[in-house]
């Protein structure tokens, strides 16, 4: 049994949305023709490549201090937390593709989302050491 489940789930989307992006940059890749190791080459493509990049950089931050906050605040507090990451996520993929310039409101999101986390975590990491 799984005893942070909201986390648990939350985490598990954020593993989806990325696969689901990934699928996307290599559909664009091969819809456009280019080919591998290529990064570059048309902007359908690049826009996709950049938000899946962009998406594993972000998820690299938010996965660790996500778990470290269940802990200090707890599961559901924790998950609500990081589903506005994944709200964040969702608006800056949809905005880039659109317009990338529009990307912002997206991005603060998603920052703004870990930033809290992370906080949280170092709030109860200092927390336990005082105690």
């Amino acid at each position: 049994m799984i005893a942070m489940k909201y986390t648990a789930l939350v985490t598990l989307l954020a593993c989806v949305f990325t696969f689901v992006l990934s699928g996307r940059a290599g559909a664009m890749r091969g819809k456009h023709g280019v080919n591998a190791p290529a990064t570059a080459g048309n902007e359908e493509f690049e826009k996709a490549f950049r938000i899946h990049a962009n998406t594993v950089e972000q998820l690299v931050l938010f996965v660790p201090v996500l778990w470290m906050a269940t802990m200090v605040i707890g599961d559901l507090y924790a998950a609500a937390i990081g589903a506005v990451w994944l709200v964040g996520r969702f608006m800056y993929s949809g905005a880039y593709m659109k317009n990338p310039p529009s990307r912002t409101p997206g991005m603060v999101t998603t920052v703004l989302a870990t930033g809290v986390l992370a906080l949280v975590s170092a709030w109860g990491i200092i927390a336990a050491f005082l105690a």
